[in-house]
């Protein structure tokens, strides 16, 4: 899947950031530099699916005695 970051700035003054495509944490540091940027206090932050999802080719366990 493709990475983006939608931004929608609206008529209140108010805007949403939000991340598609990243996994983990990484979609935080991807958004912190727009929220910084656009001189916003996060107020409300949903966390999707994906964040919760671990790329199990990082992970390993090792199993005594094999």
């Amino acid at each position: 899947m493709e990475k983006r970051i939608e931004i929608v700035c609206k008529t209140d003054g108010t805007f949403t950031v939000e991340a598609f495509g990243f996994e983990g944490n990484t979609c935080e540091e991807a958004t912190a530099k727009y929220e910084k940027v656009l001189g916003g206090e996060t107020i409300k932050e949903q966390r999707k699916p994906e964040y919760y999802h671990v790329n199990a080719t990082n992970q390993t366990t090792k199993v005594q005695g094999s």
